[in-house]
């Protein structure tokens, strides 16, 4: 057994931003759950969540968050820093990724918490 199993307790889904076209033409910019092929939705994917109190500073009149959760899941490919990610009816926006040593078990994930338009 992995030892990265017994971590994995909690249940995410990763979303992306989806721009379509209505008949009239207009735009609309909505999130939906990923897929990575026609077979593997990442909804309610095993992780670890752990969040902290995060840390919010003023720069030049702007509010800069730092790292709210810190989200484990099992590697898989194309992992996106434009998507985000729901736990537990929360939203937390992907700043930075890197994986383990093997660079194939698992995704280590920072995040910051509230909603944005996924930039």
């Amino acid at each position: 057994m992995s030892t990265l199993a017994p971590r994995l307790r909690h249940r995410v889904t990763f979303q992306q931003q989806v721009t379509e076209r209505d008949s009239e033409g207009v735009e609309a910019t909505t999130w939906q759950t990923v897929w990575l092929d026609s077979y593997t939705e990442l909804a309610d994917v095993p992780a670890e969540v752990l969040t902290g109190p995060g840390r919010e500073a003023v720069v030049a009149g702007q509010v800069n968050a730092d790292t709210a959760a810190r989200i484990t899941v099992r590697w898989f490919p194309g992992l996106s820093q434009s998507w985000r990610i729901l736990w537990e009816g929360l939203i937390y926006n992907i700043r930075t990724f890197d994986t383990d040593a093997t660079a194939r078990r698992e995704w280590r994930i920072r995040c910051t918490e509230g909603m944005n338009d996924g930039q």
